[in-house]
């Protein structure tokens, strides 16, 4: 009796210790992705003119992890699927973020060579580079505008021109567009037919997103076959738990199952990558 007492009361203390240093790590785990959201709010979403309270979008992740993970264990009984869910969850703002980045910056350069054509045609009427700028403040949509607002609201805080543009290439770093700026900051210094080179270049970029449309047009085949080939797996995933749900239960509540499906989320990624290195042609 006592040799029970003995083992149940150290099983007892290992647990308990386990459970402390559990309980540390996800909380200094937690602490550390809490920080990454709040400098990913005041950074990437505030460079887009996204302003959120980065407090609020911590909690709303972690709200949404959790109730996401505890409906898909209570529909489908296996804690590894609801584990699989929390961690998409957890993963899933860093990818939305990149994609709302990339999504603006295509809409910048979609929108500049309208904006050097508009701000070469006030320079040719006699305005001043900084009427012209603020022409595109006006008459331009968003997200360019905005972009072109705070450079416009920095030159009213004192900044120099120079320094506004050098900001601007920091918050857009596509080349297309800090090729612009240099050009008018190297206008402005050695002097020159700014109103020319604004259109030239506005000709160049209308011809270069020409022929990068032409490109995703031959290679948008490609890519329908990429991810049809990866959304395969999963469907058939789908169908066969419809239809034989006792046989695939083992897949998400065996270890076997989960080395399976491990593998197959492995194979999937690359296969995605290497597509994507094959229809990405850069211009």
């Amino acid at each position: 009796m006592t040799d029970l007492l003995t083992i149940g009361a150290c099983v007892f203390i290992v647990t308990a210790i386990g459970a402390w240093f559990l309980f540390k790590a996800t909380l200094k785990a937690a602490t550390r992705y809490e920080r990454k959201v709040i400098s990913t709010a005041h950074g990437s979403l505030e460079e887009m003119f996204l302003f959120v309270d980065s407090r609020r979008l911590f909690y709303l992740i972690i709200a949404s992890a959790i109730c996401s993970g505890a409906i898909a264990w209570a529909i489908s009984n296996s804690v590894m699927l609801a584990f699989f869910v929390i961690a998409f969850f957890f993963i899933a703002p860093k990818f939305i973020v990149a994609w709302l980045k990339t999504r603006r910056l295509n809409q910048l350069m979609a929108q500049l060579p309208d904006a050097l054509m508009m701000i070469s045609g006030a320079l040719r009427a006699g305005s001043s580079l900084n009427n012209a700028l603020s022409n595109v403040v006006t008459e331009a949509r968003p997200p360019i505008s905005q972009e072109f607002a705070l450079l416009m609201r920095e030159q009213r805080l004192g900044m120099s021109l120079e320094s506004s543009l050098d900001n601007m290439a920091k918050r857009i770093s596509a080349p297309d567009f800090i090729l612009v700026l240099s050009a008018i900051k190297i206008a402005r210094e050695v002097g020159g037919n700014l109103a020319e080179t604004l259109e030239r270049l506005a000709n160049t970029l209308r011809q270069k997103a020409s022929m990068e449309g032409k490109i995703q047009s031959l290679t948008a085949q490609g890519k329908l076959q990429g991810i049809v080939i990866g959304l395969l797996p999963l469907a058939l995933t789908v169908v066969l738990c419809w239809m034989d749900p006792a046989s695939m239960a083992s897949l998400f509540t065996t270890p076997v199952g989960w080395m399976v499906c491990a593998v197959v989320v492995f194979l999937e990624t690359l296969g995605a990558t290497f597509i994507r290195k094959v229809v990405t042609i850069d211009v």
